[in-house]
């Protein structure tokens, strides 16, 4: 048997792991900044002219027997994790064994300096496609100096300015000082996210702890967003600190078909400890606000002096990670705001930051973090189901901010709402007798100077107010626009299948006297006729008679809720309405039982689409959260107060998901479900429904069976 070894042409390795391999020429200086910071240089000095490209430093340096054994070995690397100890520690952050190909991706030509303390400096000189070494006096104890010829880019002053920026990103240590040199202008690299300043750099500081070891997500909220006199419109919420902590195998418990579908918890649970422990901080601010959203919302800070810029930064220990240095979206934040595009103060709707008012930085460590596995080229990492998990752990502490602020700004919003004017205007006792007007004290004159002035600010807010609402229906009107084509769809089906009803109806039961006529049933219902399933002609018929009573249920239900009238106000029998509603579901699923508490002769004025969608998608949630019980208990009350219905609705089930235990109220957002194919939709529909009668829900509780109480207003 004969070994073999593969030969490859220095000049293919060149353009394979060095000019095709790195992005850009600031990934190519980067990895070689890198490379000085594992040879524990304490400063690393790159000089950019028009010809060449010095990388200087001060670390461990080669020898001879390192520069054949290790330099010249592709995909060799000897680097540990760590060097050093106490606070000159360092994590390395080369193991690939490619990184000095980098040389290739700048240059043509390169000659690399080298000396280890105590031996022989070298030189290794290459054009990429003759390597050779040989022995040179240098009088510096030891280092490393690669000069770069024949350059690939050309070198201008918005090019450095740029490398001084990826550098100032990427890098996040203080171990090694960076110095550029251009034109003889030496410039010091500084950490881009330095000490955040509240107020300064942004208004919120949202800092993660992922925590492997108990699957807990601790979210550190720190604000100076809002001005002092918010805290009174918000007096069960600290506007300057919050810390929410999430379960995270319940959070992402619908996420563990990342495994399998067959996945056990064990299993489960034993990935998101494999994921390792991180963390993050994320900086947030508004890009601008207007004197007038300033003065609506008690914003503080209308614009920022040193505001982070978008973007944000996945490091590994002290570099970032090449395709992750702020400038791709990788955390989709503006997919996500794309699909749930509402603004903070929509009623009802999920606000999502928007992808140009975050930045931050996210932490994870080469050996806690093992396996989030970099790309062979190193330019970014593999999208595997680890790192997945990895994004869905980030964005749930990213969604814990979103609610917590949205909170704020809807109680802002519900605080700047007209208010009933008690008092008469002046104003209004002008227009009534005109000629009052020359009549006026100094005191009513500048009462109504006054009421002109705030008329003009009304009014101006009236119209802001109307393109807002527009906004909010531009997105309610996305949701349901796709419900309602699937609704479209499934009416059409069921009119052009009203003709056959009867067939659809009657044709089990024609089938079986057709057997009996030709006295085939009794042989068919032997025992051996039916051992199996699909041959189990009786068992395939009493199923058919099932499926065919769904369907007729279906074309039903579709038929009559599509009726114009639904939607016309009327004054409603709410007692007849919610015995019909009763009749249905109970009729459809046998082992439901709806108890309804609610007084005979009940009349309001109302739409019946407005009851029927609230009722049908409470008691459907229920059914589908409890779709494995022998016996559901639902109960509804109903009652009227003033001008509005006041209505609880409770099942016995098994309540909501645990993941919802200390904030029930998020069942309301849209896209917000436990389950595995849920569309998490139909409470967003209940919420949006219940507001627009200018009602409202005002609590909600899931620890035993499930219970939501409301009131419906008479805006129809």
């Amino acid at each position: 048997m004969e070994k073999l070894e593969y030969i490859i042409e220095d000049s293919t390795i060149a353009e394979v792991l060095g000019v095709q391999n790195f992005s850009n020429e600031e990934s190519a200086v980067l990895e070689l900044v890198k490379n000085a910071y594992d040879a524990q240089s304490p400063d690393v000095i790159i000089i950019i002219s028009k010809d060449q490209i010095i990388i200087e430093d001060n670390g461990i340096g080669m020898n001879r027997q390192k520069v054949l054994e290790a330099w010249m070995h592709v995909g060799r690397s000897d680097k540990e994790y760590i060097v050093g100890e106490g606070e000159a520690a360092r994590v390395l952050a080369g193991e690939k064994g490619v990184g000095r190909f980098a040389i290739a991706r700048l240059g043509a030509k390169a000659s690399v300096f080298t000396k280890m303390k105590g031996q022989e400096a070298v030189l290794w000189k290459t054009d990429w496609n003759t390597n050779t070494l040989e022995p040179y006096l240098e009088e510096k104890e030891k280092g490393t100096k690669i000069i770069i010829e024949q350059l690939r880019d050309t070198w201008t002053e918005s090019r450095v300015r740029n490398l001084h920026e990826f550098l100032s990103r990427t890098y996040n240590d203080d171990k090694m000082m960076i110095q550029i040199v251009y034109k003889e202008e030496r410039r010091n690299v500084t950490r881009y996210f330095r000490e955040i300043q509240l107020g300064v750099n942004c208004v919120s500081v949202i800092r993660l702890r992922y925590l492997a070891d108990s699957q807990k997500l601790i979210c550190d909220i720190e604000s100076d967003e809002f001005k002092e006199n918010a805290q009174e419109i918000c007096p069960d919420i600290n506007l300057k600190f919050q810390r929410i902590e999430i379960n995270i195998a319940e959070e992402l418990g619908d996420m563990k078909e990342v495994l399998s579908e067959e996945a056990t918890e064990e299993e489960w649970k034993e990935l998101l400890v494999a994921i390792g422990s991180f963390s993050a901080e994320f900086y947030f601010s508004l890009k601008n606000s207007s004197t007038s959203d300033a003065e609506k919302f008690f914003y503080k800070h209308k614009m920022l002096d040193e505001r982070y810029q978008s973007g944000v930064v996945l490091y590994r220990n002290a570099f970032s990670i090449s395709s992750y240095e702020g400038k791709k979206d990788w955390l989709e934040f503006g997919k996500r705001s794309r699909l749930s595009p509402a603004a903070a103060s929509h009623i009802t709707g999920a606000w999502r930051v928007r992808e140009n008012q975050i930045a931050g930085k996210v932490i994870i460590d080469k050996k806690e973090n093992n396996r989030l596995c970099d790309l062979v080229n190193r330019q970014g990492l593999m999208d595997n189901d680890v790192y997945k998990l990895f994004i869905s752990i980030i964005v749930a502490g990213i969604n814990g901010f979103e609610r917590y602020r949205q909170s704020i700004i809807r109680r802002i919003v519900k605080y700047n709402e007209p208010k009933e004017e008690k008092n008469p205007k002046v104003i209004d006792h002008i227009i009534k007798n005109p000629e009052k007007l020359t009549a006026l004290s100094n005191e009513e004159t500048k009462l109504f100077l006054y009421e002109l002035e705030q008329m003009k600010k009304e009014n101006k807010e009236s119209k802001k107010q109307i393109d807002e609402t527009e906004r909010r229906y531009k997105y309610d009107i996305r949701l349901l626009n796709m419900l309602a084509t699937s609704g479209l769809k499934a009416t059409s089906i069921a009119h052009e299948m009203r003709n056959n009803r009867n067939s659809i109806d009657e044709n089990v039961e024609y089938i079986v006297k057709a057997l009996k006529r030709y006295e085939l049933w009794d042989i068919v219902n032997d025992l051996e006729n039916r051992k199996y399933m699909h041959r189990d002609i009786p068992g395939l018929l009493q199923k058919n008679r099932r499926i065919n009573h769904k369907i007729i249920t279906f074309m039903d239900v579709m038929l009559l809720e599509s009726e114009k009238e639904q939607f016309l106000p009327e004054d409603i029998d709410l007692y007849n309405l919610f015995n019909e509603t009763k009749s249905v579901w109970e009729k459809d699923y046998s082992w439901i039982n709806i108890q309804l508490h609610i007084e005979e002769g009940l009349n309001y004025r109302s739409a019946k689409d407005i009851f029927r969608v609230i009722l049908d998608n409470l008691i459907l949630n229920s059914i589908q959260q409890n779709d494995t019980e022998n016996v559901l208990e639902i109960h509804i009350y109903a009652k009227k107060m003033g001008k509005y219905i006041n209505m609880i609705y409770f099942d016995k089930g098994r309540g909501l998901s645990s993941k919802y235990k200390f904030d029930p109220m998020r069942i309301l957002e849209v896209h917000e479900t436990s389950r595995k194919n849920g569309h998490g939709i139909g409470m967003w529909i209940v919420n949006n429904t219940i507001t627009n009668t200018g009602g409202e829900i005002q609590r909600i509780e899931g620890e035993n069976g499930f219970r939501i109480e409301f009131r419906i207003g008479d805006r129809i």
